[in-house]
């Protein structure tokens, strides 16, 4: 089965249960995309790290276990989009081919990925330049915001672009392109329509391996998407409808989609909140339903989880227990079955059944295609 679904997740324990407790059908039907987070204080003040020498080896050795843990046999994108450029380890070697080096060696057929915006950078180009695709493999080329923009001047653009790939010494065949939005709060359908129309415009008869694009509409705090406690609301998946346009806008390209799961770029990630609401973010027809709950801090506490998870149940939305590990997750809560959970559970369970709700979106909307192309033809 080909993969749909390109989810574009943080390497932690959250993302990664819902991966590993993925349906085979979901599975096989998404190739995901693997953000090492920076190393931040926790990771720093960690008792397992406290006599540590090379921190970073230890830590990005850390994270290839556990990503193998969820891809052992299986293909994964790996990147460290939020690292600088150039970083390195204790021992010199770049990050990203010491820990592509280390998923490799534990059974994870490793996608390299491969940043426009890191391009410029001695040290990450060298690095890149030094990988050794397997045979079958190919790179895939995330295009940020910048490259984007930088698509305003197609002749640079298609250049800067070429460049990469000569660099690379591949041609596009053994390349895919994800066209990567980040946060796209701030942005109308309209603004990501026409930024990924106009890098469509040079590269789409390029023979590109497959394109997608990302985004995610989730704003970085709850506050900001149900404002009052206590209550429900709606936010609008602005990554589906653009992924949907162009689909139908560029039919002669493989497109798969691709996002941020229930947990945006701009998220933070050694942040610790002590008035976190309770909150469950459930995917639903090109948007999110946001249960918004009030502060862990006052009234009942995490305990709040139980109502929240009932209101998910009682919604119209709820999908049934077998639709993902995930609604099983949010039916026993409801039930008081299972503990409340903390935010890392439920960053789990949501992302669980976002996963699973995509994968069947995307079907579904490839199989209308096929539906309208039929009719046209007939």
């Amino acid at each position: 089965m080909i993969a749909n679904y390109i989810p574009i997740y943080k390497a932690k324990p959250g993302e990664l249960k819902a991966v590993a407790n993925a349906k085979k059908e979901q599975d096989r039907r998404m190739l995901p995309l693997f953000e090492v987070c920076r190393i931040g204080k926790s990771v720093r003040e960690a008792k397992r790290f406290k006599e540590c020498a090379a921190l970073t080896c230890a830590y990005l050795d850390e994270v290839a276990g556990q990503i193998a843990s969820v891809r052992n046999g299986k293909s994964a994108m790996v990147d460290a989009f939020q690292w600088k450029a150039d970083s390195t380890t204790e021992t010199g070697e770049h990050i990203l081919p010491y820990l592509y080096s280390r998923l490799e060696a534990s059974g994870v057929s490793v996608i390299p990925v491969i940043g426009y915006d890191r391009w410029d950078s001695d040290m990450y180009r060298i690095s890149m330049q030094s990988l050794e695709l397997k045979a079958g493999s190919y790179y895939c080329l995330r295009l940020d915001t910048h490259a984007i923009d930088d698509a305003e001047d197609p002749i640079f653009f298609e250049e800067r672009v070429l460049d990469i790939l000569d660099g690379l010494g591949v041609d596009a065949k053994q390349c895919a392109v994800l066209l990567d939005f980040g946060d796209i709060t701030a942005f109308s359908v309209e603004d990501l329509i026409n930024g990924a129309d106009r890098v469509m415009q040079v590269l789409a008869s390029m023979d590109f391996r497959f394109f997608s694009t990302a985004g995610c509409s989730l704003p970085s705090t709850i506050d900001k998407a149900v404002k009052n406690p206590n209550s429900t609301g709606k936010v609008v998946r602005k990554e589906m409808l653009l992924w949907q346009t162009m689909r139908v806008s560029y039919t002669d390209v493989r497109w798969l989609f691709s996002d941020y799961g229930v947990r945006g770029p701009n998220t933070a990630d050694d942040v610790i909140s002590p008035h976190t609401n309770g909150k469950i973010r459930h995917t639903i027809d090109r948007s999110y339903y946001v249960v918004r709950g009030h502060s862990v801090q006052f009234g009942d506490g995490g305990a709040q989880m139980y109502n929240l998870a009932k209101k998910i149940v009682d919604s119209g939305h709820y999908m049934g227990e077998d639709f993902s590990w995930g609604d099983k997750q949010i039916l026993a809560c409801s039930q008081i079955k299972t503990g409340p959970g903390n935010s890392t559970t439920w960053i789990a369970i949501d992302t669980s059944h976002h996963l699973a709700w995509v994968v069947a979106e995307v079907e579904e909307f490839e199989l209308k295609i096929s539906a309208s192309g039929e009719r046209a033809s007939s």
